[in-house]
């Protein structure tokens, strides 16, 4: 398939056209060129969307650290997004392992082994599964379970630790 561009520049060489028609055809299509690369890009790609609404779930309170989950499709499969609540007045370095309930097993720990994150004092969260900016906050199901297919259904934070940063 040609791109708008392409149509455009077969369009404005055809001998049916006149030069002024060929002038504002051309101007015409390198302005709506890049308006309808973004609209193709994000119709295309529903998940391609920055930030999702996410219906945050409460895991425990470790050491002054509310922890939170979501579960929500991202890139096609399961994906567990991650929230740290730090309600102390100071940074804190968090750490913890994961497991995951899914349509085979009940508790399978993830494979990803311990994590660790730095928390400053209020939320740090992830809800952007396509360029995260706190990588350890989003569990893709495939990253967390590779052995099978998984569809994860529940999550629980797993030895948690939060230590004081100095």
């Amino acid at each position: 398939m040609k791109s708008f561009f392409e149509t455009a520049t077969i369009m404005a060489s055809t001998p049916y056209c006149s030069p002024k028609g060929k002038t504002l055809l051309i101007i015409i299509t390198l302005l709506l060129s890049p308006l309808l690369h973004t609209f193709s890009n994000n119709y295309n790609d529903p998940l391609s969307s920055p930030e999702q609404d996410l219906n945050w779930q409460h895991d425990k309170t470790v050491g002054g650290v509310e922890l939170f989950y979501a579960i929500s499709p991202c890139k096609g499969s399961s994906a567990v997004f991650l929230k740290m609540n730090n309600k102390n007045r100071y940074p804190v370095e968090v750490s913890w392992k994961e497991t995951f309930e899914t349509q085979a097993e009940k508790a399978v720990e993830g494979y990803g082994g311990v994590k660790k994150t730095v928390v400053q004092p209020g939320e740090t969260f992830e809800s952007d599964c396509g360029n995260p900016t706190h990588k350890a906050l989003v569990v893709l199901a495939g990253n967390a379970i590779p052995t099978y297919i998984a569809v994860i259904s529940n999550f629980h934070y797993k030895d948690v630790t939060v230590s004081k940063i100095n």
